[in-house]
């Protein structure tokens, strides 16, 4: 081996290792990521909304002589503690989880991003207002909050849902106010108004497009974080209920068979970090892509 040969080795080495959760620093890097982290999402929307198609069993039919079946054979993912298959309630638990998810993300998204903008634009005491009630609402623990709320109203879908919106709206809402009071005070804004656009031409055409990149890297976070609420509402028997399948409620039901059917809350609680994981590497790729501070 020649010297420069073994020179370029020994400077190979020594360059750090690229590392997939490293951010890229390449514009190409970035893109690259986030097409990647992009099939990765689109496999499991695929999975979550037309994987009951594939289905081999009945997720709500019981079988008895079959109940707490390891994995394997007829059962790839095993039964549970009455005889349903296992696989089967996770591929169409996965729709209703994603669509639980998805709504919440955009209720909240909407609800606080809309809030933010009229109480950072327009400021004064209703900016005050808004606020003082955001910061009350986020001194508490989000989940902790929203499982009080249930708890007061009763277990359900519709009052989970009531619940975490009530709680989960500050963040969109502070996000957006920052944003939008910072907008209002730009030389373009003030041109506009002298060019006789209106208030509302204002919102549509210069503070919300600026809002709207922000919006949706926050949303495509919270997607996992919103997901692990609802699974954690229904694990505790607050938001789905029986025999509806669901993640979060799988959970549930497979806690009293933890030491002798794990594979109950195993396959369910896997389906749910790997769902967690994919958005967040979704959420981070996109924040390189579209936030100013990342260029």
């Amino acid at each position: 081996m020649s010297e420069a040969t073994k020179i370029r080795l020994r400077e190979r080495k020594s360059q750090p290792r690229k590392s997939w959760f490293r951010p890229a620093k390449t514009e190409k890097g970035k893109w690259l990521r986030f097409y990647c982290c992009l099939a990765a999402v689109a496999v499991v929307l695929f999975i979550a909304f037309f994987g009951k198609y594939f289905a081999p069993y009945d997720p709500l039919a019981t079988d008895y002589a079959a109940k707490l079946s390891a994995p394997g054979g007829s059962h790839l993912f095993g039964t549970d503690n009455v005889g349903r298959d296992v696989l089967s309630r996770i591929l169409y638990g996965a729709g209703n989880s994603f669509i639980l998810t998805f709504i919440m993300i955009a209720i909240v998204s909407v609800l606080g991003t809309v809030i933010g903008i009229v109480s950072g634009f327009f400021g004064g005491l209703l900016d005050t207002v808004i606020m003082r009630l955001t910061d009350i609402l986020l001194a508490f623990p989000d989940t902790v909050f929203a499982i009080a709320i249930v708890g007061m109203m009763g277990p359900g879908l519709l009052n989970t849902v009531i619940a975490l919106s009530f709680v989960w709206w500050t963040k969109y809402a502070r996000m957006a106010r920052g944003l939008a009071s910072v907008i209002r005070t730009k030389d373009y804004i003030t041109e506009a108004r002298f060019g006789g656009v209106g208030t509302a031409g204002i919102l549509f055409r210069y503070v919300l497009p600026n809002i709207v990149p922000q919006v949706v890297i926050m949303a495509t976070l919270d997607v996992g974080g919103m997901m692990l609420a609802l699974a954690g509402l229904s694990f505790l028997g607050l938001a789905s209920q029986p025999p509806t399948p669901e993640w979060g409620y799988m959970l549930y039901e497979g806690k009293s068979y933890l030491q002798t059917a794990p594979w109950i809350m195993l396959f369910a609680g896997l389906a749910i970090f790997i769902t967690v994981i994919v958005f967040n590497l979704l959420g981070d790729s996109l924040r390189d892509i579209l936030d100013p501070k990342e260029k």
